[in-house]
């Protein structure tokens, strides 16, 4: 050890490896902790991916999906996936899409949104529009958006009634009890 202390050079020539071989592997274990962290964030991205698109089964063969929030070209697609897919699942026969927490409504969305109607009825499904605010028709109707598309109600009680007399669903009243 003595000699390298006196040759420079030699002790660098003996050092260098080393050096390469620390840089390798910390070069690994970053590449390891990028790796997992891209894995954490794209399973975060899934979970809020399907929290942002909930397709309710509200009774058998009938499904409600509520919109809430800011919807672009991406997650309209997502979402219209996330419904045709519990269609099949659930065999549904109607859907009411609640539109009521959609602030706006550009055209794009307005035209997806009139395809995943249209797509509904491809797969035999009545599909129901309810919660359009003022502002979201006015857009439709300026966007030239075929509207014989939607079977729009007004809000979302009056379109699980739609559904269910479109289902064959008829509401009678109980008898009082006696008290």
């Amino acid at each position: 050890m003595a000699k390298l202390a006196g040759d420079p050079p030699a002790a660098f020539e003996k050092v260098s490896p080393l050096k390469k071989v620390s840089f390798f592997d910390i070069g690994m274990i970053v590449d390891v902790l990028i790796a997992e962290r891209e894995r954490t964030m794209t399973a975060q991205q899934e979970v809020i991916r399907e929290l942002s698109t909930p397709v309710l089964q509200f009774r058998e063969h009938l499904l409600i999906l509520p919109l809430i929030g800011l919807i672009d070209t991406v997650r309209a697609s997502q979402l219209t996936d996330e419904l045709l897919h519990a269609i099949r699942v659930n065999r549904a026969k109607a859907v009411i899409v609640d539109i009521m927490g959609v602030p706006v409504v550009d055209s794009k969305v307005a035209r997806h949104l009139a395809q995943t109607v249209t797509a509904c009825q491809l797969m035999g499904v009545s599909a129901i529009v309810t919660g359009i605010s003022g502002a979201v028709a006015q857009a439709l109707v300026t966007l030239g958006v075929e509207i014989e598309a939607f079977n729009a109600v007004g809000d979302l009680q009056r379109g699980i009634k739609a559904a269910e007399r479109l289902m064959g669903y008829r509401m009678v009243r109980a008898p009082s009890l006696p008290a």
